[in-house]
């Protein structure tokens, strides 16, 4: 991926309506140098030695010549008229944990703290600007939000607004913002919800619209680009955790006993891999990024034949977009968002591993677990309730600031903004040669790629 400097720098309502000009509401609870500066507080892309090599920092300007992103957070003079800003917050895709305790961080702080008073939950995703376009009347009525509704949803699992996947058409949700006057819009989803920001973005800049555009990335299988993290990660993990020693528990009570859970992560098997480190006993953890071979001497069949007969049992964590290569027909269909449908890999091992362990005239007795829908629909732990409230306030401090097609994501352990079109590049891949995978290898002992011969 190409990029120079200047791809890195956030969009503003100012470059094209004049310079934020108020004072923040927050000078009172803020010291002066506690607000930054766009120019000056930056982190750095490329952080190490190494990667810095080709950047020598004598000479020039130093901040046009290095990638960097700006750090998220107040600043001292603010674009938007508190008492006269309209805004709208929608949640789409799947679920996650965490997606309450943001809008509740939103809400509080365009509430309590920028004295914002019109703010509107948009129900059911995307969808919920589907209107008509004579009538003028909404599919579904939106929701107006305060302190007191918000108060106590970060205890609850899901989403208050609802969420859903698709309807993401920019010049109808553009024709709704302008309908109600909206001037900031929070959409916090996944890559599917990131793209149709950016595209509203991309439409509320051709029409001229004083409309700021903010996404916040949510997503359980942690394959956003430029995000270190994503809310809800860690619940999901601690989850996942669970039904691995449940999986163990049971293959450990059976004769060459094997215990399968799959875990969510399409692309990515981030999820699966932290889960497995977190367990750190489990004997195979299969991911997207590894080329799943089931046959030969040295396939994967043959590898958990020898560890079951030796240690007498046998745990697998299987991400779901692990081993799509084994099915002809993989990637042909889509869901509602235009992510492939995948296939099932957990039943399908479900079924080849027991059926290969009778060809070979071993006993064995597979337990399978499936957690996905339990890993998306829980409360939040406490760290990631502080995530999220980070998350939360570092989304509206950008928009009052007048900032516009961009994200709040989190990199090198700092709070950043980042421009929605560096995000819909493409995905995250889970980095194989990362330490926390070769942690998971050596935890596990199973090879590096699984072959049909050496």
């Amino acid at each position: 991926m190409e990029l120079s400097p200047a791809d890195f720098l956030v969009d503003s309502l100012t470059a094209r309506y004049g310079a934020a000009t108020r004072m923040s509401p927050l000078q009172g609870s803020f010291l002066a140098h506690q607000f930054l500066d766009d120019n000056l507080d930056r982190i750095l892309v490329n952080i190490t030695l190494r990667q810095l090599e080709s950047h020598p920092l004598a000479g020039g300007d130093t901040a046009a010549r290095l990638a960097s992103l700006e750090l998220a957070g107040p600043r001292e003079k603010i674009f938007w008229d508190p008492a006269n800003t309209r805004v709208a917050v929608v949640t789409c895709g799947g679920l996650a944990p965490g997606l309450n305790n943001v809008v509740q961080s939103m809400v509080t702080m365009l509430h309590d703290r920028y004295h914002v008073r019109n703010i509107f939950g948009v129900p059911y995703g995307y969808y919920g600007f589907a209107h008509d376009t004579d009538s003028k009347r909404f599919k579904f009525p939106w929701r107006r939000l305060d302190t007191r509704s918000v108060q106590n949803i970060d205890f609850e699992a899901g989403s208050i607004l609802g969420s859903a996947r698709g309807h993401s058409d920019p010049k109808a949700i553009v024709d709704a913002l302008v309908l109600r006057d909206v001037n900031i819009i929070f959409t916090i989803g996944g890559d599917g919800t990131l793209a149709g920001a950016n595209a509203i973005h991309k439409e509320v800049t051709s029409r001229n619209l004083p409309i700021a555009v903010i996404g916040i990335p949510k997503t359980i299988d942690n394959d956003i680009l430029w995000v270190s993290k994503s809310f809800g990660f860690e619940t999901a993990v601690g989850k996942a955790v669970e039904a691995l020693r449940c999986a163990q528990t049971e293959a450990r009570g059976a004769v060459n006993g094997i215990g399968l859970v799959k875990i969510m992560g399409r692309q990515s098997g981030a999820l699966t891999a932290s889960a497995a480190a977190a367990m750190n006993d489990i004997d195979f953890v299969l991911i997207p990024e590894v080329e799943l071979i089931l046959e030969g001497e040295h396939g994967f069949l043959n590898v958990l034949t020898r560890r079951v007969v030796e240690k007498g049992y046998a745990t697998i964590a299987v991400a779901e977009g692990a081993g799509q290569n084994l099915f002809p027909d993989a990637g042909k269909d889509h869901d509602a968002s235009g992510n492939v449908k995948l296939k099932d890999i957990g039943r399908y091992l479900k079924e080849v591993i027991p059926q290969d362990f009778k060809r070979q005239g071993i006993e064995t007795t597979l337990k399978y677990i499936d957690p996905s829908y339990m890993l998306r629909a829980q409360a939040t732990s406490s760290d990631d309730s502080v995530f999220c409230a980070a998350l939360g306030q570092n989304a509206v401090h950008a928009a009052m600031a007048g900032k516009t097609g961009m994200m709040v994501g989190y990199s090198h352990e700092q709070f950043t903004n980042i421009p929605l079109k560096l995000v819909t590049r493409g995905r995250k891949m889970f980095d194989v040669n990362s330490p926390l995978w070769l942690s998971v290898l050596a935890s596990t002992g199973q090879p590096a790629q699984f072959k049909s011969s050496v």
